[in-house]
């Protein structure tokens, strides 16, 4: 029951994939995928990355835990549902173990682990999903998607924020502070509102995106702002982080034009939070990250087109 359980998730895996298009899946595939493998081998065993690795596949795990639509459903059919949980989780990173082991990296590996069967034995109630009790009164009431995503993930943004807050002491810190910050900003523009919300802005595409990329990325400006300042203290590192702040500032963009490329009423892309998440990880290399910033040129005309019928058709 399990293996066919496994199985039918790969399956659905395999069925949204089909939002890629067979142009991007190809480009993944043979040149972005193969690019971070390469780049892994040489760094996993050079600090901080032994810790910074792990850490973010585990904070993508969680996130496809926490998220996931089935696990109540399994608790209820299943005799043993967090075995199912954990033997999804065990394959889906298992070229995280496996490139752990190889780097000789064995406690790494085995905290890494103990990790996952945390993450597997823990299921969030439906009460704690559906809680609305967090008031955001310095966002916006327009920029829904920050109002819903900060409540969703406000625990996850305090641990991340924090360890920035010490950069006084080692640079690395407001860097994956800000790599973490970005991965959860990134990941609110994955559901796509109803039509009407588009439509009642009455303006062109163009106009509607350019309002909504400087409002937001302004807004992110202000949030991370604490970390630059902290660590532009390190002289010999100051134009790393300027890049490293540039290239988070284009991932919101990305992920923004993104959104209104695969525009669709109350729909979910999985393929957006897969591009984005992926786009996140290889924009740690600032050179790749210039392909991202070249991206977002094509994906501003094709979210412009794509909009363009939905505002046409709200007049």
């Amino acid at each position: 029951m399990v293996i066919r359980l496994i199985w039918l998730r790969f399956l659905q895996i395999y069925r949204s994939s089909g939002d890629l298009g067979l142009f991007r899946f190809l480009f993944l595939t043979i040149i972005i995928l193969p690019l971070i493998f390469l780049f892994l081998i040489q760094r996993i065993s050079i600090n901080p990355w032994p810790f910074v690795f792990p850490a973010i596949v585990l904070y993508v795990v969680w996130m496809i835990h926490s998220k996931r639509k089935d696990y109540h459903f399994l608790l209820s059919v299943m005799p043993h549902p967090r075995v199912v949980f954990m033997a999804e989780y065990f394959i889906f990173t298992l070229p995280a173990v496996i490139l752990l082991l190889t780097a000789a990296l064995f406690i790494h590996a085995l905290a890494f682990l103990a990790a996952i069967l945390i993450i597997s034995g823990t299921v969030p109630s439906k009460e704690s999903l559906s809680s609305h009790t967090i008031r955001l009164r310095i966002i916006p009431a327009g920029m829904f998607e920050w109002q819903s995503g900060i409540r969703r993930n406000l625990p996850a943004l305090v641990i991340f924020y924090l360890p920035g807050l010490f950069g006084f002491y080692q640079i690395w810190l407001p860097a994956i502070s800000l790599l973490l910050i970005t991965m959860v900003f990134v990941s609110f523009y994955s559901e796509y509102e109803p039509m009407n919300m588009i439509v009642a802005c009455e303006c062109t595409p163009w106009r509607f995106l350019m309002r909504k990329i400087i409002r937001h990325a302004g807004l992110f400006t202000l949030v991370v702002a604490p970390l630059l300042l902290i660590a532009l203290v390190h002289d010999e590192f100051r134009l790393i982080t300027v890049g490293y702040f540039l290239a988070s500032i284009n991932l919101l963009t990305f992920s923004i034009l993104l959104k209104y490329h695969q525009y669709r009423p109350h729909a979910y892309s999985g393929a957006h939070q897969f591009l984005t998440s992926l786009a996140c990880f290889i924009s740690v290399i600032l050179p790749v990250a210039l392909l991202f910033a070249l991206a977002t040129l094509f994906l501003a005309a094709g979210a412009s087109k794509n909009l363009k019928s939905y505002l046409d058709a709200g007049h």
